[in-house]
């Protein structure tokens, strides 16, 4: 056995000792098929969860926010409207509407496109204690500052002020709702933190950095950053060392085989696992490095193929074996 393959067979015994070191630590991480326990992946900002609004009919907007593979964040919730608001505005004839005015993602730049969400028809409990009105959010896809091609080391930012109001005629009036919960119920690959100042949601090294930055966010302002857990990168790492293999097998063989076609098995495998199918030709930066794979299997494939054939070529002229 040649220099060369004694030391392509001693990487492969690393890679597999590897793959079953990270297999046993995610093993360990798993917590009822979660990556770390349940509430690694929820948070909240604003009034607590637990509060007792929906019990005493006061004025309360509930926010939630979930994501989905394609790197979406979906916005739902519900309000509900005490009696004395009701009549105050006179929600049976004004509709009630949301905003959601972005927070400032970085300095030098000013926010002016506002996030428009509907609120359902509310329905009004005539017949209940507290008399209170209660509505759904229709939900809807929430633009935040990050990208999914990034994949797996994407983060997001989402921050946002959500203000409810009504319009009368051409005046729009704001309604101030005291108690507004945002709540973060994202995918098990995500950790979401929490910041409460401009210069811990921003994170830019800037001249710009006023004294006025580092003041709290108010209690209706809500500002998350979401990023990959440690547990996910390990996994994503493990299933490119699994590449690996065929790439190794083929760089081994004299004689290329069934490597090309496990490499392009094992890659749509790890796609559709990572990032779901190809939707509309969108790339992931992972996406490059896949293709990578696939022209360096190919390639050493098509040459070990072409100087098989020369061999075998040399050997018919030469009327010996080989």
């Amino acid at each position: 056995m040649s220099a060369g393959k004694k030391i392509l067979g001693l990487i492969a015994l690393v890679l597999m000792a590897a793959l079953w070191g990270s297999y046993f630590y995610l093993f360990q991480e798993n917590r009822n098929g979660q990556l770390g326990a349940s509430s690694d992946s929820s948070a909240w900002c604003g009034t607590p969860p637990s509060s007792d609004a929906a019990a005493l009919g006061k004025d309360h907007l509930t926010l939630r926010i979930t994501n989905n593979v394609r790197g979406e964040f979906l916005l739902s919730g519900a309000v509900i409207v005490s009696e004395r608001t009701f009549d105050r505005y006179d929600l049976g004839r004004n509709e009630l509407r949301l905003r959601l005015e972005p927070l400032q993602w970085s300095y030098g730049v000013t926010p002016i496109f506002l996030e428009q969400v509907r609120i359902k028809p509310l329905s009004r409990n005539l017949s209940s204690l507290d008399k209170s009105a209660y509505a759904e959010l229709e939900a809807r896809p929430i633009g935040v500052q990050g990208t999914a091609a990034a994949i797996p080391f994407d983060s997001y930012r989402y921050g946002y002020k959500p203000v409810l109001y009504i319009l009368k005629g051409n005046e729009r009036i704001d309604l101030k709702f005291k108690r507004i919960t945002t709540r973060m119920e994202i995918s098990n690959t995500f950790t979401p933190i929490q910041k409460y100042n401009r210069v811990e949601y921003i994170n830019e090294k800037n001249s710009l950095v006023r004294e006025e930055d580092y003041k709290p966010y108010g209690a209706n302002e809500c500002a998350f950053s979401v990023e990959r857990k440690g547990s996910f990168k390990v996994i994503v790492l493990l299933l490119l060392l699994v590449i690996c293999l065929p790439l190794m097998h083929v760089f081994y063989r004299d004689e290329p085989g069934i490597d090309f076609l496990a490499t392009l098995v094992s890659i749509g495998a790890i796609r559709v696992l990572l990032v779901g199918p190809l939707n509309d030709f969108q790339l992931y930066n992972i996406d490059f490095l896949f293709g990578a794979a696939i022209l360096l299997v190919g390639t050493v494939s098509l040459v070990k193929a072409m100087r098989a054939n020369s061999r075998r070529e040399l050997a018919a002229k030469s009327g010996s074996s080989w």
